[in-house]
């Protein structure tokens, strides 16, 4: 029966626990294939994407499937076919995603996103690579709090204007007066 396996040692056990408990606690996670990567390469990725607060872990696909078993995740178990590593997601889910095209980019797809899991639904292909391509949540604080200064940026030079025409005024006023 596919997806099914028998958890002969403790060790097994303690797997299916800890990757049970990683999707428990992420924001979401992407299911990625990669091949050919060096250990060094992949070292550095892992830390480039510790600094975007996520996690790559080198999974078994079968201890994968079992920790998502009976878990709104169940669906992600298809992808789970050859070299599989499992992007967890702590915060912002944009980023990783945007960390690990941008590593396959530079190294010749190395490593692709086939799928992923956030806000309670499996993404396909496409969607969870569409997400690498989103702002992310940084860049879209940064962009409403832009569109809210905006106005306020051009009110006060507005007021600016019209304090600085007033004091011009009065000045040409006591200049005109002293002079009278």
């Amino acid at each position: 029966m596919k997806g099914v396996c028998v958890l002969p040692t403790e060790e097994k056990r303690q797997a299916v626990a800890e990757l049970r408990a990683a999707i428990e606690q992420c924001t979401g996670f992407y299911v990625t294939e990669f091949s050919g990567i060096r250990v060094n390469n992949m070292n550095a990725l892992r830390g480039t994407i510790a600094g975007v607060d996520a996690n790559l872990v080198v999974v078994k696909n079968s201890l994968f499937r079992l920790a998502v078993a009976d878990t709104p995740a169940a669906g992600i178990s298809d992808l789970m076919i050859g070299p599989r590593a499992v992007l967890f997601c702590y915060g912002d889910a944009v980023a990783p995603a945007k960390v690990i095209k941008e590593f396959g980019d530079k190294n010749n797809a190395a490593i692709t996103i086939k799928g992923g899991f956030g806000e309670g639904r499996v993404l396909d292909e496409a969607q969870a690579n569409r997400m690498a391509t989103l702002p992310s949540r940084e860049e879209l604080i940064a962009s409403v709090v832009g569109g809210i200064a905006a106005p306020v940026t051009g009110l006060v030079f507005t007021l600016n204007g019209i304090v600085s025409d007033f004091v011009y005024t009065l000045q040409a006023v006591a200049d005109q007066k002293q002079s009278a």
